[in-house]
């Protein structure tokens, strides 16, 4: 491989797919396919290889081979993958995993796989990277957050690539912070103990994506990322429309630009009218302030957030330390609850055999609140509601229960307004959050985070993720309810990101030997059985 070569990888279908659960229809995919083509970009990296139990996102988050033979795949056009460390630093056997989810080469479709990994996670998949080498891909190693790192952190990780045989060594501006100066600094650290292939993948927080691919570039980086109109997660990447155009300002590339432009119009115009990603102010804050994209993206995403709670939460981040706090408030707490930190009750001592209704904000609570009041009244079930809500009046609900930390701070002093119950996982909060939770009616359920898993133990669940309704189905399961009925789960629309997070989790939770029986007071889009009679 030509070091020197620039090469432009388009990761549209991959971090794109963030926003549309990775379901592109594939007359999208093959014109798209066709136009990076025809622009002479090099690699496409087509989408994730996710490992999951159940199936429920797009192709292009598995990027299986019978899916990508089904694709028409220009002669010359490249393809990639990009994996997960996570999904492979606990595994028993990382090569076993590997062989369970890549062929040889020379009978893939695929001609790059590329590794995401947090710093600490690089030793560990040092394994990986070597077999995909023997096997036949090239290979890279994408270190993510690189700008939050210190100078002799970031020169620990290269040099553990280095032990590697990895081919490209990218750095990620995942909080979108970086800006040129900064960026020169991280590649000459880089560079100092490095001496092969370079990458970059920016963020476009505000607005210096393209501006930091470029002073990349004529620092001798010569792998640069881009998306189509910058789709990507939170306010998406470098667009390609606007590399192109550089590039062949500086004679590096050419245009052929109309091709693209048509594809933009097509295809991707309609996507972002209705996704709308890129930039705004509050990315622009938090890339100024290193509070990571998905915390804002998950705050916007969500109706129950007003402009004015996005901006005081963002607020209150900058006050306390923006990048350290933001770990602790990450949308899907996957890093907060890592770890098993079991809790001091056990739900066992208020729901052992008895039914269960769970209360979402869903509109339908309130358009069938006769209903649910009726249901209540006549099998007494124990009522939780999802973090502040109370569609009902509060005289019939026994306990809130939260688990994320954004919404609890978000929700703080309602909390203290009301006299009931608190399921929260306290012992795993900071002493900054315990601070703020100044009340005798908490009930401390543990809680940890892992991919794709459930166990529930007396006093803590392990669930796929933070969810309120994964934790609630915790509590549940653990305390040896009788039936879980539901009420204001109405569900997302139909392509809707957070209806295929759901699905998954309630199918998941179905494959269970402990899982009770769900069923809906309310309508919804879930798979979920309705009561039609009480």
């Amino acid at each position: 491989m030509n070091k020197n070569k620039l090469n432009i990888l388009d990761c549209t279908l991959r971090d794109g797919g963030y926003y549309n659960n990775w379901h592109f229809k594939k007359d999208l995919i093959n014109e798209y396919l066709r136009v990076m083509d025809i622009i002479k970009v090099d690699y496409v990296e087509i989408g994730f290889r996710f490992i999951d139990k159940v199936k429920t996102k797009g192709p292009t988050a598995y990027s299986e081979e019978s899916f990508l033979k089904s694709l028409k795949i220009p002669k010359n056009l490249k393809l990639g993958v990009m994996v997960n460390a996570a999904d492979f630093v606990n595994s028993k056997n990382i090569i076993e995993l590997a062989k369970k989810n890549f062929k040889q080469k020379k009978n893939s479709l695929i001609s790059l796989v590329r590794i995401a990994c947090h710093h600490q996670e690089v030793k560990i998949i040092i394994p990986l990277v070597n077999w995909l080498k023997q096997s036949g891909y090239k290979v890279g190693v994408n270190i993510m957050q690189i700008p939050e790192l210190s100078s002799q952190e970031i020169k620990n990780t290269v040099l553990q690539v280095k032990k590697s045989k990895a081919d490209i060594l990218y750095f990620a501006d995942s909080l979108g912070s970086l800006d040129a100066t900064k960026t020169k600094k991280i590649i000459k650290n880089i560079k100092a103990n490095w001496k092969g292939s370079t990458g970059i993948h920016t963020h476009d927080n505000m607005g210096k994506a393209l501006e930091n691919s470029i002073e990349a570039i004529n620092n001798s980086v010569n792998w640069i990322d881009c998306t189509v109109t910058g789709m990507g997660r939170g306010p998406g990447n470098t667009k390609t429309e606007y590399l192109i155009l550089e590039l062949k300002r500086r004679n590096e590339k050419s245009e052929r630009l109309v091709h693209l432009l048509n594809l933009i119009k097509n295809y991707f115009e309609p996507l972002k009218d209705k996704y709308k990603w890129g930039s705004n102010p509050f990315y622009y804050f938090a890339g100024l302030h290193s509070i990571h994209p998905s915390f804002v993206q998950g705050m916007l995403g969500d109706d129950s957030f007003q402009p004015e709670d996005v901006y005081s939460n963002l607020n209150y981040l900058n006050t306390v330390g923006g990048k350290k706090f933001s770990n602790e408030l990450i949308s899907l707490g996957k890093n907060f609850y890592k770890r098993v930190i079991k809790g001091s009750w056990k739900p066992i001592e208020l729901i052992k055999d008895k039914d269960v209704l769970i209360i979402g904000p869903g509109k339908t609570t309130s358009t069938h609140k006769e209903k649910v009041i009726k249901f209540i009244n006549k099998y007494k079930p124990v009522v939780f509601a999802l973090n502040a809500i109370h569609p009902v009046p509060k005289k019939y609900i026994n306990a809130h229960i939260v688990c994320h930390p954004l919404r609890l701070l978000s929700d703080i002093n309602k909390y203290k307004r009301f006299n009931n119950y608190l399921i929260t996982p306290y012992s795993s909060f900071s002493k900054n959050i315990k601070s703020k939770l100044q009340s005798k009616n908490i009930l401390d359920f543990g809680l940890q985070v892992k991919n794709k898993r459930f166990k529930f133990e007396k006093n803590y669940s392990v669930l796929p993720n933070s969810l309120a309704i994964s934790y609630a189905l915790g509590v549940c399961t653990s305390g040896e309810s009788r039936k879980i009925f539901l009420a204001g789960l109405d569900g997302y629309t139909e392509n809707s990101p957070k209806k295929f997070e759901m699905d998954e989790l309630f199918q998941n939770y179905r494959l269970e030997n402990k899982a009770k029986t769900l069923i809906s007071l309310t309508p919804t889009n879930y798979k979920v059985k309705i009561l039609k009679k009480i």
